[in-house]
Order: structure tokens, then C-alpha cells, then sequence
């Protein structure tokens, strides 16, 4: 697998094949939700069931949560991010200003440009950006700080968070018999499937999502936990913002609200029609895992189609 086409036209086969096992399911409503790198996969699943597939289920919204979606809008918040967090200084910020329109000119080349699609130029491209975003790190102001959540330092290296709970569950034996992939290994990030996909990461699936939003009705949540740096929220902001889509500027043009859980401020949100960005408080790259009530009431609402933020948001038990 190689990009997120083919990713979409996996997740259709698996869809018909649990559809085909498990027939009560056939026609039910459909959410899709995920983080991280799941900014690319989103848009391509959703896009590819609503306007391609052959799928029986009714797909009503979609959540992506701290998501790299659209690199070319997203890197240049690196800097922005970095400053106001006091991760870096002044000076260095206005270097990765300059630094990331470089970057962003690499992006557009290899997307757009005479040498669109040459898998050397994507590479680079990401190389060159990534080692600008690098920068941030490991430097005199803010010399260890957890790149998925910068109130802390990463403690457990690579992925910062300790996931033992969920690879002894599905690595378990009758776990993996009930969802049929039995004697298979479970990791949480496997190298050989990041190896293959490294020329898809600077892709823009922001028009995607911006053709859903003219063609459908689901409702699309973009969230961000605004204490995570890998795919920070300015970097949320930053895309949403820019999705050329009929509303654009409607949307741009919204003040933030306050979003209330239980009476307790929780984040701020923008919203226009069925599009909707919302900045989570004191949450780093794992919203749930941050913020478990205010994550369940974040679902709630986008299950509920219930967007009115007059009233407090209460917590379903």
C-alpha cells in the first residue's frame, strides 16, 4: 500500500466483507473517527464511500483529532506554535518563517508542479520540512519536551505514551480469534507499512474534505488538543481555515465559542454549516486519553447532531 487511494479501496473491501458477516449491520448509520496520521486516512475513506464505494452504510460524519491533513497549510504552524508556547525564541521563529515558505513552495512542486508525483521530489520535500519543524526541538529554550504533549517530558520512548494496555488486548488470543486475525502481531506503529507510505505524506487531502462539505451533508469535526505539538492546533486552525469550500469564508469569519462540559470551560470552537473546529483544553495528541469526559461529550454532540453551544454539554453515563 502506497497511498491513501489505495488505503480507501482496502477499508471498501473490509467494509463488505464484515457487512457480508455480519448482515444486522447492513444500512446502519456510520461515523468514522481517528487521529494523527488519520488526517490522511479520514478524508480518503469518507471520500471514497461517498462518492465512489459500493458500500450498504449510511455515513453520517467523520472526527478527525489532531490530524496531519493538509501539509502545506500545517507546517508553517510549527513556528507560530512553537513561539507562543515559549519553545523557542523570537528570532528563530522569524528563521522558520522564511524557512517554512520554502518549505511550503516544496510542497506545492511535488503536488502540482512540473515534477507532480516524482516520488524523489516527495521525499525530499518532507525531509525538508520535517528537518525545519525538528529545529523546535532538543534546543536551549526547550530542550526535552514530549512532542505529544508539551506540558511534560516523553517518558517512553518513541510514542511517549505507554500503550501495553491495548497490545495485551489485541495481541490476546481470544480477542484475536472474536475478530478473526488469529497468530497475526499487533503494534501499535509498524515500520514497513511507514516505509511504504512515506511518499504520501506530504499529500493535501484538504480538497477532499472541502468536496464533501459541498456535496453532502455529514457532519465533519476536526479537533485538536491544544497541548500537543506534532499536530498542533494552529496547524487545525491553520487548515480549516483555508478548505476551499463554497462556505469558506463564512467559516474563516466566526468567532470562537466557548464550549462547555458539565458547566466547565473545554475548549473554543469555530463553526459554520456542518463544519466544525474545535481547539480542546489542556489535552495533548491523545484527546481521549486527556480528556476522556470531554471526549465522550465531543462524540456525543457530533452523534446527536447537536452543535448549539447556548447550552452546556452534559456527560452521557
Amino acid at each position: 500500500m502506497h497511498n491513501e487511494d489505495e488505503v480507501a479501496a482496502d477499508m471498501e473491501n473490509f467494509l463488505k466483507g464484515f457487512l457480508e458477516q455480519n448482515p444486522q449491520y447492513v444500512g446502519r448509520d456510520f461515523y468514522i473517527t481517528g487521529e494523527s496520521y488519520a488526517g490522511h486516512y479520514i478524508p480518503a475513506i469518507s471520500h471514497h464511500l461517498l462518492f465512489g464505494a459500493d458500500v450498504d452504510l449510511n455515513l453520517k460524519g467523520i472526527a478527525i483529532g489532531n490530524g496531519l491533513t493538509d501539509p502545506f497549510h500545517q507546517y508553517p504552524a510549527y513556528s507560530t506554535f512553537s513561539l507562543e508556547n515559549g519553545l523557542i525564541t523570537e528570532e528563530w521563529s522569524q528563521t522558520l518563517d522564511q524557512g517554512f515558505k520554502a518549505c511550503q513552495g516544496l510542497i506545492y512542486e511535488s503536488q502540482h508542479g512540473e515534477h507532480a508525483g516524482n516520488k524523489k521530489l516527495q521525499l525530499a520535500t518532507m525531509e525538508f520540512c520535517q528537518v525545519l519543524a525538528d529545529t523546535c526541538l532538543g534546543n536551549p529554550v526547550a530542550p526535552k519536551f514530549n512532542v505529544y504533549d508539551i506540558r511534560g517530558t516523553c517518558d517512553d520512548p518513541p510514542l511517549c505514551y505507554d500503550f501495553s494496555v491495548s497490545d495485551d488486548f489485541l495481541n490476546n488470543e481470544t480477542v484475536q480469534q472474536i475478530i478473526g486475525v488469529s497468530g497475526r502481531k499487533y503494534v501499535e506503529c509498524n515500520q514497513l507499512v511507514h516505509t511504504y507510505l512515506l511518499g504520501d505524506w506530504m499529500t493535501n487531502l484538504m480538497p477532499k474534505v472541502a468536496e464533501m462539505l459541498d456535496g453532502t451533508d455529514i457532519e465533519v469535526l476536526v479537533y485538536s488538543g491544544d497541548k500537543d505539538w506534532i499536530c498542533n492546533w494552529r496547524g487545525g486552525e491553520a487548515w480549516t481555515a483555508a478548505t476551499k469550500w463554497e462556505h469558506q469564508a463564512e467559516f474563516a469569519a466566526q468567532d470562537y465559542e466557548k464550549w462547555f462540559v458539565d458547566g466547565a470551560a473545554a475548549g473554543d470552537m469555530r463553526q459554520f454549516g456542518n463544519f466544525h473546529f474545535l481547539r480542546i483544553f489542556d489535552a495533548g495528541h491523545m484527546v481521549p486519553m486527556d480528556q476522556p469526559e470531554n471526549a465522550l461529550a465531543m462524540i456525543t454532540r457530533l452523534v446527536a447532531n447537536d452543535w448549539n453551544l447556548s447550552e452546556t454539554t452534559e456527560i452521557v453515563q
